[in-house]
């Protein structure tokens, strides 16, 4: 399996778990998928870091017409949003779920595993800001612990299991190549990153 392969595995196995322990707000809980990302990446013998700080990624409505920058937070929380990162790789299912609760309908998004070699898009900003020392769930807080446990133990079990369908969404934002092809056929997000893009260097 190829790396992207299994990266595209592994959110979706996150992904299954989150919606089924957190059925009213699994796109919320972006501290439970960064945990259970690392989990399965050291489980396969990868070294990920989890990583804190300030998320934005323009969201598009369906009808193309609105476009604004959209993100996780609040000004009360020190750390708005939670990803992962693998050899300087961003991994995010932050992206994917970021339309759900947009003030407007929005098209769909990709779960991002962004290659450290390549500059992120215009349209997507990562601006890190602690990183959790340790990923064992002792170091977090007791009502976090007790929900965590289930969920990383999910989490293992779901990826020992064969999966039918171990893509989420249509694509998997990896490089500027991976927009491009998804711009050919027809994604609107991935059109309006690279017509964002060609603005802001023209």
């Amino acid at each position: 399996m190829s790396e992207i392969g299994m990266v595209e595995r592994i959110l979706c196995v996150v992904d299954k778990c989150l919606r089924s322990q957190f059925p009213q707000d699994f796109h919320k809980r972006c501290m439970y998928a960064s945990f259970g990302i690392h989990r399965l990446l050291q489980g396969m013998g990868y070294k990920p870091h989890i990583v804190g700080g300030d998320f934005l990624a323009f969201v598009i409505s369906k009808d193309g017409l609105d476009v604004t920058l959209q993100g996780y937070g609040s000004s009360t929380e020190p750390v708005s949003h939670f990803w992962v990162e693998l050899d300087g790789a961003i991994i995010d299912l932050g992206t994917y779920y970021l339309p759900i609760e947009s003030s407007y309908p929005a098209c769909d998004m990709p779960a991002v595993f962004w290659g450290k070699g390549y500059a992120l898009p215009k349209g997507l900003k990562y601006v890190e800001a602690t990183r959790v020392e340790s990923s064992e769930i002792t170091c977090l807080e007791p009502h976090i612990q007790e929900k965590m446990k289930p969920f990383l133990e999910a989490c293992v079990a779901r990826m020992a299991k064969p999966l039918v369908k171990p893509k989420l969404g249509k694509w998997l934002a990896t490089s500027p190549s991976s927009v491009h092809k998804a711009a050919v056929k027809g994604d609107l997000w991935a059109r309006s990153i690279i017509r964002y893009q060609a603005r802001s260097q023209g």
